[in-house]
């Protein structure tokens, strides 16, 4: 009787510390379980962005190369464009963009440049973008991605910044990683599932992810795009 009472006490506790995760603690577990402790130089990537229409037809197909260093901090974005071969880049505290060999320092350039970087870094450099002083983090507890997927949800918000976007991560309760993420942009929610990672380059980046739109309950109603993500040697 003592040992059934003292292993339902055990039960109770390994739940109650569970349930005591704050978002900071689990965005922390799964920034160690990518290994982004591990500093990098530099990386390269290609991505493919597939873009589907509301019936499941692809609507078009994007290649982008995509190029980071460290020591100092440069981005580099290059795609062809209908204008010509574009370049979104980053140095020295200075956005540019270039359109066929044309360089673009006006502001609106540099807004173009800034936005298509701000936005490529952080959403595939997860979950180490979430390690951010101006993070407020609030555990939600443990939710089920389409249904299936069973993940502990936090909610992330930058009160103060300049963008009106609510942001809700998942992360793998028993391996930690960063499984996907919905975010609400310009009214609409979009739910974003990792589907597959590099697991043999360290850190543990993305290698394929598909991004939903999702209905007033929550729903994924419509793939809008799939993503791969190709590391270069």
């Amino acid at each position: 009787m003592w040992r059934t009472v003292f292993l339902n006490f055990l039960l109770i506790g390994m739940i109650s510390c569970e349930k005591t995760l704050s978002g900071k603690e689990i965005v922390a577990q799964s920034i160690e379980a990518h290994g982004f402790s591990t500093p990098l130089d530099q990386l390269s990537y290609k991505k493919k962005t597939q873009l589907f229409n509301t019936d499941g037809s692809l609507e078009k197909t994007l290649l982008q190369n995509h190029s980071v260093e460290w020591n100092p901090f440069a981005y580099t974005i290059e795609q062809n464009t209908p204008k010509g071969h574009q370049i979104s880049h980053f140095q020295n505290s200075t956005y540019f963009l270039s359109i066929a060999g044309e360089e673009d320092h006006s502001s609106e350039g540099s807004a173009k440049a800034k936005e298509a970087i701000r936005t490529a870094y952080y959403v595939f450099w997860q979950p180490a973008k979430l390690n951010d002083s101006k993070a407020v983090m609030k555990y939600l507890g443990q939710r089920k991605i389409q249904g299936e997927k069973l993940a502990q949800a936090v909610q992330v918000s930058y009160p103060g910044s300049d963008s009106s976007d609510e942001w809700i991560f998942y992360f793998d309760p028993k391996t930690h990683l960063n499984i996907g993420y919905s975010v609400r942009h310009n009214g609409r929610w979009s739910l974003i599932v990792n589907d597959s990672f590099h697991l043999d380059h360290q850190p543990i980046l993305v290698n394929k992810r598909r991004s939903f739109f999702v209905d007033s309950l929550k729903n994924t109603t419509i793939l809008r795009a799939a993503y791969t993500y190709t590391l270069q040697p």
